[in-house]
């Protein structure tokens, strides 16, 4: 979908535009369910507030009857009580009947100006050139308010989780909102459910992603934490058990990368020995970073961690590969040729 269309709001501005004015059709186009459900859910409360009592819900798929539309938009009298009509076109196709009525409707904004009217509440999703070209999209956007809600970029979302985190009383590192970003992979319905149970935990801000990652898997007996630890003792036979015992208890894999990449490229970092002072650790476990370093300079971790990306990618399916049997590979050859006295 170009960005050629004839935008009035951009989805940031759209409640304070509601707030000054409600008007009666607005268009709101795009595959984020999430934004375009909240959208919607704006203009219902803008609507209440100004005595609009019914609210109406259509899906026009392929069988839906139109002329059900054309009699309702022609009921409203001057003493009929005004009414939200919430229009969704999940195909964004209407057809040719469905397209006059969207014509027609427009048409009929402009010659209603100043009398009572319907609040029209129009959804489309993403739409194709020939789409944004079409006589009735054009039609119908020149009468309406247009709002494109275009897709999150993966790179931009962890900024998202971080603004709608402040918008629910959440504080979050950065390292926090990365986590996030990682587990619910773009999907910004899951994002805000994360947040919403995080704001009802009431930890304290600031939420770092080791105090995130300790609340998620606070019901496991196994915890990750466990494992960054036998990476840096160099304990091969603990790390293998830890995984083991992680994945039996239904661990997200996400997760266990998180923690095995946060030590990687913790180690990654200490490219000389004065290095360790400056790591984001607590004091009393800056000696073990120490000692892990000694046992391999730093392009041995920064290989390794080249290999949790192609694990990251295998777990958003983008590569081939089994996540659990290549992340024993990776933590194994991270500890390198130590054992540990511990196996349990």
């Amino acid at each position: 979908m170009g960005r050629n269309l004839n935008v009035n709001l951009s989805p940031e501005q759209l409640k304070a535009a509601l707030e000054k004015r409600l008007g009666a059709l607005y268009v709101f186009v795009g595959d984020e369910a999430l934004l375009l459900d909240e959208a919607r859910q704006a203009v219902l409360c803008q609507a209440r507030k100004a005595e609009v009592g019914e609210r109406l819900r259509f899906e026009a798929d392929a069988r839906f009857d139109w002329q059900s539309l054309n009699h309702i938009s022609a009921n409203l009298s001057l003493f009929a009580e005004r009414r939200l009509i919430d229009l969704r076109i999940p195909t964004g196709k209407p057809g040719k009947e469905g397209a006059d009525f969207l014509k027609s409707l427009a048409a009929n904004q402009s010659q209603t100006s100043n009398l009572p009217t319907d609040i029209w509440v129009i959804s489309l999703p993403k739409l194709d050139s020939a789409a944004q070209k079409s006589v009735w999209f054009t039609t119908l956007s020149q009468a309406a308010t247009v709002v494109i809600f275009w897709p999150v970029p993966l790179r931009d979302l962890p900024r998202w989780i971080e603004n709608r985190g402040r918008s629910v009383g959440l504080q979050l590192d950065p390292d926090a909102a990365n986590l996030i970003a990682e587990r619910v992979e773009g999907n910004l319905l899951a994002a805000k459910q994360e947040l919403d149970k995080l704001s009802l935990l009431g930890l304290p801000n600031p939420i770092s992603a080791v105090s995130l990652l300790a609340t998620i898997m606070d019901q496991s007996r196994f915890n990750p934490f466990d494992l960054g630890d036998a990476l840096l003792a160099g304990d091969r036979a603990r790390a293998a058990h830890l995984l083991a015992r992680l994945r039996e208890e239904g661990a997200e894999v996400i997760l266990i990368l998180w923690v095995l990449s946060r030590e990687l490229r913790l180690l990654a970092s200490l490219d000389d020995p004065a290095a360790v002072d400056r790591l984001p650790v607590p004091k009393g476990r800056k000696p073990l970073y120490a000692r892990a370093a000694r046992r391999a300079p730093s392009a041995h971790w920064l290989k390794l961690l080249g290999r949790c990306a192609q694990i990251d990618r295998t777990i958003k399916g983008v590569a081939q590969g089994e996540p659990w049997q290549m992340l024993d590979r990776v933590a194994l050859a991270a500890c390198g040729r130590a054992q540990g006295a511990r196996s349990g």
